[in-house]
C-alpha cells in the first residue's frame, strides 16, 4: 500500500426523490476505495448536503462552500427540479441549480480544485414524460440546454445497476488521471487485439418509420441532435395510441442512446400488443429488434432464436423485405462465428431480394454487411466497392446511422492498407455524427478505431486515451464484442510498450469474451498473440500450447464452413 493517500472529494447534488441513488453513490465509492483506490494511493471522499456542518448563516452558502472544496461534482436529476434555496425568489430556482453553477465557476477557475462536472439523468416514465408538470418541465429544459451547449458530460440511466456502473466508470477514469498515481499501479486497462468492425445491423432498415406525426417529428428532432425534445415526442406517441409501431420506434431511439433495458421493455411491449391484435407483421419486426439487442449483449443463441421467429413469420406473410433483413442479421451471426461461406450466402440472398424490390435502404444494409464478409476474406477491393455503394445510397437517402457505419468501414479498409490519414478522416466523420445523435454504440466504435490509428502512428498515450473511452462506453452498454476488441487492442498497445505482463492480462480478458461470443476468428488471433508473448518470455511450452489452440480454432473455423456454409436460411 502507498505510504500516503491523495484524497479526492466528490460532491453529489440532487433534489428530492433520489435517496436510493445517493445511497448507491456512497456505497460505490466505499467499494471502489477498498478494491482499487487505496491500493493505488487514492481515496475518494463522498460529499453531499447531508455532510455539511451546521453553522451560522445562509444554509445554502454552507453547502456551496463544500462544492468549492470538492475535486469532482455530480448532479443527479429525475422528475423533480427542487425548491428555491431562499425564502424570497432569487437568481436560482433550486438549491441543486445553484450548486451546479457554483461548480461551473470552480471548474473554470485555476484557484479551485474542481476537475470535472458530470450530470446524470434518471429516465422518466413515458406517461409522465408525455405530459410533464412544472417540476419535470424545468428538468427537461435544463437537459436540453446542456445537450445543446455540450459544455459538461451527461448521461442517462434507466436502472440502479446502470447508475452504479456510471459512478464506477468515472471513479476509475478520475483515478487514472490523478497526478498522484504511478501508472504501474493503475488497474489493468481493458484491451483487445483486433479492430471492432462497424456493423450496420439493419436496426434502422427493418421497417421505415410508421406514419404517426408524433413519431416523424420525434425522429426529425433526434436526427438533429435534440434528444430531450425527441424523447418527449416519442413518449407522447406511445401514450396516445395502443399500437405496436410507436413502441418499436421509441425502442429504436432508446437503443441508439444505449438505454438497452428500456429499449427491451418497449420491444417486449410492442410484441405483446401485436399479439393481442394478431398483427403478425409488427410481431416479426419486434422479434427482429429484440434479436439485435441480444446480439449486442453477446447472447448469440437468444438473438438467433428471435431472428428465426421473425424470419418464420415473414416467410408466412410473404414479406420479402422482412426476410431480407432477417437473412442479413443471421448472416452477421455466422460472420461472428467464423462461418464465412454461410455468412456470404445469406448476405448475397438479402442483397438479391432488396435489388429485386428496388428497396435502396435494404440494398445499402446488404452491401455493408457483404462488405464485412469480403473484408474478413481479405478481398479488400470488393469490400471497398460494396461499402462505397452503400455510402452513396445512404448519402442520397439521408440515412445518418448508415453513414457512420460506411465511414467506419471505409476507414477500416484504409487503415489495413496503411493509409492512416484517410482512416482518421473517416473515423472522425463517424464520430462527429454519432456524437450529434447521442449514439453511444457508434461513438465506442469510432473511439476504438481512432485508438488503432494512433497506435499505428506510435502515439501510444493518445491511443490509450481513445481505447479507454471506447472501453468505458462498451462496458456501459454491456457490448461484449466491443469490450473484447478494446481489450485486444490495449493488449497490442502493451506489447508496443514491452509490458508483457499487462499485455497478457488484456489478451486473456479478450479471449474470455471471444469464447463467450463463440468468435473463433477472435480466439485464433488472441492465441497467436499469447504465443508471441510466451516466446519472448522464454516459455516454450506455453507458446506451444497457444499455437496448438490457435490451430484448433482454425480447424473449427474450417469445419464450421464446410458443415454450415450456405445451408442455413
Amino acid at each position: 500500500m502507498p505510504s500516503t493517500l491523495t484524497c479526492l472529494r466528490v460532491f453529489i447534488a440532487s433534489p428530492g426523490g433520489l435517496a436510493e441513488e445517493r445511497k448507491a453513490f456512497r456505497e460505490e465509492i466505499q467499494e471502489f476505495n477498498e478494491s482499487h483506490g487505496i491500493a493505488s494511493g487514492v481515496l475518494f471522499v463522498p460529499v453531499g448536503w447531508e455532510d455539511t456542518l451546521g453553522g451560522v448563516g445562509r444554509p445554502q452558502s454552507l453547502i456551496n462552500e463544500d462544492v468549492r472544496q470538492s475535486d469532482y461534482f455530480i448532479l443527479a436529476l429525475w422528475d423533480r427540479w427542487g425548491s428555491s434555496p431562499d425564502a424570497t425568489p432569487g437568481q436560482f430556482s433550486s438549491g441543486s441549480e445553484e450548486e451546479f453553477h457554483i461548480a461551473l465557476g470552480c471548474h473554470s477557475s485555476a484557484e479551485t480544485p474542481m476537475r470535472q462536472i458530470v450530470v446524470l439523468f434518471k429516465s422518466v416514465d413515458p406517461q409522465q414524460m408525455s405530459d410533464p408538470g412544472p417540476q419535470l418541465q424545468k428538468v427537461l429544459a435544463f437537459r436540453s440546454k446542456i445537450e445543446q451547449d455540450k459544455s459538461v458530460l451527461f448521461h442517462t440511466f434507466d436502472s440502479g445497476a446502470l447508475f452504479r456502473k456510471l459512478i464506477r466508470k468515472h471513479l476509475a477514469a478520475w483515478m487514472r488521471r490523478s497526478d498522484a498515481i504511478d501508472p504501474s499501479q493503475t488497474p489493468p486497462a481493458n484491451i483487445a487485439g483486433t479492430e471492432d468492425t462497424a456493423v450496420e445491423t439493419n436496426e434502422d432498415a427493418l421497417e421505415d418509420s410508421t406514419g404517426a406525426a408524433s413519431v416523424q417529428k420525434a425522429w426529425k428532432l433526434a436526427n438533429a441532435g435534440r434528444l430531450t425534445e425527441a424523447e418527449v415526442e416519442f413518449a407522447r406517441s406511445i401514450v396516445t395510441r395502443q399500437r405496436p409501431q410507436p413502441l418499436i420506434e421509441y425502442g429504436r431511439f432508446l437503443r441508439r442512446l444505449g438505454r438497452f433495458d428500456q429499449a427491451m421493455v418497449m420491444f417486449e411491449g410492442a410484441l405483446a400488443i401485436a399479439g393481442d391484435h394478431q398483427d403478425l407483421q409488427s410481431t416479426a419486426v419486434a422479434y427482429a429488434h429484440l434479436g439485435n439487442l441480444l446480439r449486442v449483449r453477446g447472447d448469440l443463441v437468444g438473438a438467433e432464436d428471435k431472428y428465426r421467429q421473425s424470419l418464420s413469420i415473414n416467410e408466412q406473410l410473404g414479406r420479402l423485405e422482412g426476410r431480407a433483413g432477417n437473412l442479413g442479421a443471421l448472416g452477421l451471426l455466422l460472420l461472428t462465428r467464423g462461418d464465412l461461406d454461410g455468412a456470404e450466402h445469406m448476405q448475397r440472398e438479402a442483397l438479391a431480394i432488396s435489388e429485386h424490390l428496388a428497396r435502396e435502404a435494404g440494398i445499402a444494409v446488404a452491401c455493408t454487411n457483404l462488405g464485412l464478409v469480403m473484408t474478413a476474406r481479405g478481398n479488400l477491393d470488393d469490400a471497398e466497392k460494396l461499402h462505397r455503394r452503400a455510402l452513396e445510397i445512404n448519402e442520397r437517402l439521408g440515412r445518418v446511422i448508415g453513414l457512420t457505419t460506411n465511414y467506419g468501414n471505409i476507414g477500416n479498409l484504409a487503415a489495413r492498407r496503411g493509409d492512416l490519414d484517410t482512416a482518421e478522416e473517416m473515423y472522425g466523420k463517424a464520430l462527429d455524427i454519432s456524437k450529434r445523435l447521442g449514439r453511444l454504440e457508434g461513438m465506442a466504435i469510432a473511439y476504438g478505431s481512432l485508438g488503432v490509428v494512433m497506435r499505428a502512428r506510435r502515439d501510444l498515450d493518445e491511443a490509450e486515451n481513445y481505447l479507454m473511452k471506447s472501453l468505458q462506453i462498451n462496458e456501459q452498454l454491456g457490448h461484449l464484442g466491443g469490450m473484447a476488441s478494446c481489450y485486444a487492442n490495449l493488449g497490442s498497445l502493451a506489447l508496443r510498450r514491452r509490458d508483457f505482463q499487462a499485455a497478457e492480462r488484456m489478451f486473456r480478458k479478450a479471449l474470455e469474451l471471444n469464447e463467450r461470443l463463440g468468435n473463433l476468428h477472435g480466439m485464433q488471433s488472441i492465441y497467436e498473440e499469447l504465443a508471441r508473448i510466451y516466446r519472448k518470455n522464454g516459455d516454450a511450452n506455453g507458446a506451444k500450447q497457444m499455437i496448438e489452440a490457435a490451430a484448433e480454432a482454425g480447424r473449427r473455423i474450417q469445419e464450421s464452413t464446410h458443415t454450415e456454409g450456405g445451408s442455413r436460411a
